[in-house]
């Protein structure tokens, strides 16, 4: 990439978690470590300030949803601010990719064999997310040989595990904060659960890849964009 390539705006969710903001801010970090050369900024959908709407220019920008899964924030939010924007390319949000199921094995460890290995993420009201939770846990199933089953924090988690004790949690979940708070409490001694994602080299480089695809989608136009 060169000095005049456009500037990655990253688009996370924001939380009132301390924690987690700073792990947020830490990755970022991360990031323009990565690439210096490129410019790099942050902001927010919900929580936190600035939000992407109050950042968005004529800049040449691509836009990367630091979010798991799609959503209301992926399929309405984003679009929306963007529209106005020309110069603005979005790029598709984080997962499901190997990279991601790199970092979860990392913060996971060794599994006990007598543990039951299971994924949990935030959870959606849309189809696809459900999917894309599924395919995530299949992935990670693959890489630990046995079958995951996947849970959202929309169900009834303390059941769920009651009937699987012992579990080992896999957290999908970038950052520390209140859906943490309510896995861990969830689990209350039936096993343990894995930090989550948090700054990790597979996500930083999932953040680029998320970059370069968003750029080399189609022939290039004039403001230095691939076509959709």
């Amino acid at each position: 990439m060169h000095d005049d390539a456009p500037r990655l705006l990253v688009v996370a969710h924001g939380t009132a978690s301390v924690a987690g903001s700073a792990t947020t801010a830490a990755l970022i970090d991360a990031v323009r470590a990565a690439r210096p050369s490129i410019a790099v900024d942050l902001c927010f959908l919900d929580v936190a300030r600035p939000r992407l709407a109050d950042v968005l220019d004529d800049r040449p920008t691509v836009v990367v949803p630091l979010l798991l899964s799609t959503g209301y924030h992926v399929q309405t939010d984003i679009p929306a601010a963007v529209a106005p924007h020309p110069a603005v390319r979005v790029a598709r949000h984080l997962g499901p990719d190997d990279r991601l199921v790199d970092a979860l094995a990392d913060r996971l460890g060794p599994v006990p064999a007598a543990a039951r290995l299971v994924l949990v993420g935030a959870g959606s009201s849309r189809v696809e997310a459900r999917v894309e939770l599924d395919e995530t846990a299949r992935r990670l199933g693959a890489r630990f040989g046995r079958d995951v089953p996947a849970f959202t924090l929309g169900e009834d988690l303390t059941r769920r595990f009651a009937d699987l004790a012992p579990v080992s949690v896999a957290t999908y979940l970038l950052a520390e904060g209140q859906f943490v708070d309510t896995l861990r409490a969830a689990v209350d001694g039936r096993g343990t659960v894995a930090p989550p994602l948090g700054v990790h080299p597979a996500l930083v480089e999932l953040v680029w890849h998320r970059y370069d695809e968003a750029l080399s989608s189609g022939p290039v136009d004039s403001v230095g964009f691939a076509a959709p």
